[in-house]
């Protein structure tokens, strides 16, 4: 059975692959989103929607939609390396918030429900199988197959995997890695109530730190991290929330006290971790976003961000041709590579305090280098629009 035939195909409907669909949608394209999964369901996520994320939300013009489920706006990240404390203002600037703590389900919810309202096909319980290609190697579609065991074939000019760290897509197209980071850390995480803190903080230890992040429903995700070895180490001895509050004792002890009284609200969830890496993201009718094509550890918090930045990227350089899309990768490339390097260096863990908060402070650099990078790419085009 062969669907229509659409402008684009985008597999994957978190962040990036939603993202990606609306955008193009807006730009007049037939875009089919298809997501195994059902819709409304939750996922591993560091929940930080940087400023350059939440500005690009506001752009869009789905900020308010993400703040009217109860998403708290943040005005401060307090950073303690030790005892030396450290807060960063995060104020509203021009009505946006410095940062978001949203849950995954109510941000991927609300983009795509973005997307459909602009006029994308949106199929849940769709599972991608393989692209299809011409004689010369060219994708121009996919094969699917949905819960009800019904095999399609669809047609597009332009396949685009926005399926995450392990993406079959990528696998499918053969898109090359470029680079794969030195190091990865392991992550530990789970909702509280009763946390006395109004702001987002983080705390420092030699070779170990635990954030606590408010986000919806009056919780906050309290998120510990530490070498991937450690971490395995810990959780044959203990059980999961032992472990996370074993490594917020280590990180620092009063706010470890304050987490003895608060309500945990959900499972403990685990990302025993992966090293971070740069695959191509284009190529002859195809093209990666999100996880999918570039993964960093997630201890700078900054996955969001580079999921929306590369979204728009993409949707600007798509029904454009080739070279539309070999300019996508270039610019994706050029902008991430400082702050891929200050996050493996930053994923080792292995540095003194002192060290450890002038890489953060270049990773604060770097990242408002980012921001002026997309203000100067994208915001220009809204106004003309």
């Amino acid at each position: 059975m062969t669907l229509h035939h659409y402008d684009a195909i985008v597999v994957g409907a978190r962040c990036a692959g939603a993202a990606t669909a609306m955008l193009m949608a807006k730009k007049g394209m037939r875009v089919l989103l298809v997501e195994r999964g059902a819709p409304g369901t939750d996922t591993l996520s560091s929940h930080n929607l940087t400023r350059g994320a939440v500005k690009q939300l506001a752009r869009w013009g789905l900020a308010d939609r993400v703040m009217d489920q109860g998403t708290p706006r943040i005005n401060q990240t307090v950073f303690q390396f030790g005892e030396t404390v450290l807060p960063l203002d995060l104020r509203p600037v021009d009505g946006t918030p410095g940062l978001l703590g949203t849950r995954r389900m109510i941000l991927d919810t609300t983009l795509v429900d973005a997307a459909y309202e602009a006029g994308v096909d949106v199929r849940f319980h769709t599972s991608f199988c393989d692209v299809i290609r011409e004689k010369c190697g060219r994708v121009v579609g996919v094969t699917l197959t949905n819960d009800s065991g019904i095999d399609l074939a669809v047609t597009a000019p332009l396949v685009i995997g926005a399926d995450g760290i392990r993406s079959t897509v990528a696998r499918r197209v053969d898109a090359t890695t470029r680079k794969e980071a030195t190091h990865a850390l392991g992550h530990i995480y789970s909702y509280y109530r009763g946390l006395p803190l109004t702001e987002n903080h983080v705390f420092f230890a030699p070779g170990v730190s635990v954030a606590s992040t408010p986000t919806n429903d009056d919780m906050d995700v309290v998120i510990a991290t530490i070498a991937p070895g450690t971490l395995k180490e810990m959780k044959r001895n203990k059980g999961d929330e032992d472990v996370l509050k074993a490594l917020a004792k280590m990180a620092n002890p009063e706010f470890a006290d304050l987490l003895e009284r608060a309500e945990r609200t959900e499972p403990i969830k685990v990302f025993a971790g992966t090293k971070g890496f740069v695959r191509d993201c284009a190529g002859p009718g195809w093209a990666l976003v999100g996880d999918a094509g570039y993964f960093r550890d997630p201890v700078t918090a900054h996955g969001i961000t580079d999921a929306f930045r590369d979204a728009e990227l993409l949707a600007n350089a798509a029904g454009q041709g080739d070279a539309a899309l070999w300019e996508y990768q270039r610019k994706r490339n050029e902008v991430t590579a400082d702050i891929w390097e200050i996050t493996d260096r930053i994923a080792a863990f292995d540095m003194r305090l002192d060290d450890l908060q002038s890489s953060y402070h270049d990773l604060a650099r770097a990242m408002r280098a980012e921001q002026a990078w997309m203000a100067s790419e994208f915001e220009p085009a809204a106004l003309a629009a």
